[in-house]
């Protein structure tokens, strides 16, 4: 899941990426699902990134902190 939106009161985000099941990589927005490859994942997160350095500038920390794979988890699985 990503961090949370900072500006979000109940300090839960209403966007979260979900990875297994039927598709590789699930894009959840509010109640939408979203399935998806892992290419069309990537080309996601590589848009984003790009669209709102270019206008935006660098990203706020909160946003840069990376999640780090808890004990016994696989990282990029």
């Amino acid at each position: 899941m990503i961090t949370p939106d900072p500006h979000n009161k109940s300090g839960t985000s209403t966007v979260t990426v979900r990875l297994g099941g039927s598709y590789p990589v699930y894009l959840c927005v509010g109640n939408d699902r979203i399935p998806m490859s892992l290419d069309k994942g990537w080309a996601l997160w590589v848009a984003l990134g790009n669209a709102l350095s270019a206008v935006h500038g660098r990203a706020p920390e909160w946003a840069a902190a990376q999640i780090r794979p808890q004990p016994g988890e696989a990282a990029g699985s």
